[in-house]
């Protein structure tokens, strides 16, 4: 045999299809299992000719044997059998599925859920409870952790809601020392998504095998005052005669970007008798500018920009100063408009 046929030999020793013997292995009562059909096509795609494929349930006695044999601590899984080291393309696909030992791979790589094998049980079917004040319209909402779980590839296998009043949540509010609403409660079943569990540390508290998460953000039912705390009121005060002012309705846009809630905006002239007891009251001196009720202080962000822009008075209403910092305004007291390029 000639040089040329050897390689010819080689050549089509490397190119035939390495051939494989496939097992899958299902754990029962398990539907929403890690789908290892997405695997098995994964393997048909490399170069290989899968000449038998069986389906076996872990409770079954040939399954129990493999299970042992090869230490299989997750289900469902695949035990792939044959030429799983044909060639080296081969060899690492398999090895970035799970194990390989000698001739056999054995995947391991399956996202919750799935039948942990040691403990006999299906882990990563979360939980989630809500509680809620369907009776506040401009309450936060926290529906949005759903969203997210699912996004993040969490399975919710129970979902319950309950008003913050019915028996059922009070109960929780009180074994959680929940203050605000809504909340939610997550299973500690997320612990086996490590990514997610991360990201609910930062912002949840870890409780009796619970994550609680209160709303983050107002408007929300503040248990300990009894009442909905960050229903923010807004006050435009203007000069309707200066057209070169800048729109004070502008400030309004700004403290919706900062995530403030505005309840109800009411606005005057500077000449209107509310205008006038205000610029009395709060010895106002510019406009146009706005004022913000105490109720803004449930929004840590005003106090971060407004030591820029005005001050807080005793009563606890913020009172803009410098409208300078937007545009164009006008001196009350001299009537003077002051442009700002």
């Amino acid at each position: 045999m000639n040089k040329l046929e050897d390689a010819k030999l080689v050549a089509e020793e490397f190119l035939r299809p390495a051939e494989l013997e496939l097992i899958k292995i299902l754990a029962r009562d398990c539907s929403d299992c890690f789908d290892t059909n997405s695997v098995i096509e994964s393997v048909k795609k490399q170069n290989v000719n899968i000449t038998k494929e069986r389906t076996l349930f872990f409770d079954e006695t040939e399954a129990k044997e493999l299970i042992h044999k090869y230490d299989i601590q997750k289900l469902p899984t695949i035990i792939v059998s044959g030429e799983v080291n044909k060639n080296d393309n081969l060899k690492n696909f398999f090895e970035n599925q799970g194990n390989l030992l000698d001739n056999v791979f054995v995947f391991s790589k399956q996202n919750p859920p799935f039948y942990d094998v040691s403990k006999m049980q299906v882990l990563g079917r979360i939980s989630i409870t809500h509680i809620v004040d369907s009776s506040c319209e401009d309450c936060v909402s926290l529906k949005q952790v759903n969203d997210f779980l699912k996004q993040e590839g969490a399975v919710v296998s129970d979902e319950k809601v309950y008003e913050y009043d019915s028996e059922s949540a009070k109960k929780l509010l009180d074994q959680f020392s929940i203050t605000k609403i809504p909340a939610v409660l997550i299973s500690d079943e997320i612990n086996i998504y490590p990514d997610i569990a991360e990201k609910l540390k930062q912002i949840a508290d870890e409780k009796e095998n619970f994550y609680v998460l209160q709303a983050l953000n107002a408007p929300y039912n503040d248990l300990n005052l009894n009442k909905i705390t960050g229903l923010t009121k807004l006050i435009l005060l203007s000069d309707e005669n200066c057209e070169e002012c800048y729109d004070v309705q502008l400030n309004e846009q700004i403290l919706l970007s900062l995530g403030i809630f505005v309840k109800e905006t009411t606005a005057y002239d500077v000449k209107s008798e509310e205008g006038k007891r205000l610029i009395s009251k709060y010895k106002i001196e510019k406009a146009p500018l706005i004022l913000v009720s105490p109720e803004a202080k449930s929004y840590p962000v005003i106090d971060q920009v407004w030591k820029s822009v005005g001050s807080v008075e005793e009563d606890g209403w913020y009172v803009m100063r410098k409208p300078e910092n937007l545009g164009t305004y006008k001196d009350i007291k001299t009537g003077e408009v002051i442009e700002v390029e």
